[in-house]
């Protein structure tokens, strides 16, 4: 794919209101680990939020891991390569995870097995 886009910059999301948040008494645990305790931010492709290959939000917890996608999106050169869109690729899979109760099962069950394993 040709690359479409001039500028990556990170903000904050424009739905951060809007998104679950951790209570500031809240662990972090594998149940809510992409969730934020303050607000969420986004990657922008020519001022525009990017969003996930299958179209879902893609809310960054933390603006370290914001800034590495910006990178990754920041060092494509004329042409798109997706295989070296890594952290894209895990997030956007993360998103779809957590809206997919079948893929949530499956996940605690290969986490099970690795585990169980070791």
């Amino acid at each position: 794919m040709k690359k479409f886009y001039k500028t990556v910059d990170v903000i904050e999301h424009p739905e951060s209101a809007n998104l679950a948040k951790l209570s500031a008494d809240s662990k972090v645990s594998l149940q809510n680990l992409s969730q934020s305790k303050d607000v969420y931010y986004a990657v922008t492709l020519d001022n525009r939020v990017t969003k996930t290959l299958y179209q879902d939000t893609l809310a960054l917890p933390s603006r370290a891991l914001a800034v590495a996608i910006a990178e990754e999106w920041a060092s494509q050169a004329d042409v798109i390569d997706t295989k070296t869109l890594k952290l894209s690729q895990i997030m956007a899979k993360a998103c779809r995870t957590a809206k997919d109760p079948s893929l949530i099962t499956y996940m605690k069950q290969q986490l099970f097995t690795i585990l169980s394993n070791d």
